[in-house]
């Protein structure tokens, strides 16, 4: 995502150098103390941390470049079809955490959790979870896979670091939504 939010603000690969530092917490941690650290992607909390800490938000990934699937499970086939039940009780339990966290009565303890947990200043626990519970920006309703969001993921692999010679292929390649759609099947009595 990084390199095509560079790309589109005229950067190319050669403009600068990648430090692989680790995720969230480590690049929040790299561009605060390495002014050479210049860029990252961030998620909340992080990216209300950064601006706390004064530095420059060049705004939401996604307004950049589209829909985008940033998070999933992934597990080889073979070993799919060897658990499948344990695959249904994982994905059953993250729809139900998810449907907990996305539940405006849960809005104060799901913040206390940020703080507790996270050990977030209040102000920067309450923007966290008023983003992830944000209907169209935040956490997508029962875990839903965004299939034109995985799409735009094969995308601009195949755009930015060339793979499949460029020409992405069809995300049902990689995908077997049979798991969720058990999982989810089993919930729908306690649908809210």
């Amino acid at each position: 995502m990084l390199y095509k939010v560079l790309k589109d603000n005229g950067l190319n690969k050669g403009d600068y150098v990648v430090k692989p530092v680790g995720g969230g917490p480590a690049r929040f941690e790299a561009m605060t103390k390495d002014k050479t650290s210049a860029a990252a992607v961030l998620n909340p909390p992080f990216t209300f941390r950064a601006q706390a800490a004064g530095l420059r938000d060049m705004g939401a990934t996604a307004r950049a470049i589209g829909a985008y699937q940033s998070d999933g499970a992934f597990v080889m086939r073979n070993w799919a079809r060897a658990n499948g039940d344990l695959i249904v009780r994982y994905i059953r339990a993250l729809i139900e955490g998810r449907r907990w966290a996305l539940d405006p009565a849960n809005k104060a303890e799901g913040t206390q959790l940020l703080i507790d947990r996270l050990q977030l200043p209040p102000q920067i626990a309450t923007s966290t979870f008023a983003l992830i519970a944000d209907p169209v920006d935040g956490l997508t309703k029962d875990a839903k896979l965004d299939m034109e969001g995985f799409r735009n993921v094969l995308r601009l692999r195949a755009e930015i670091e060339g793979q499949w010679g460029g020409n992405p292929p069809p995300p049902e390649k990689y995908l077997d939504l049979s798991y969720y759609e058990r999982a989810l099947a089993g919930l729908l009595g306690f649908a809210r």
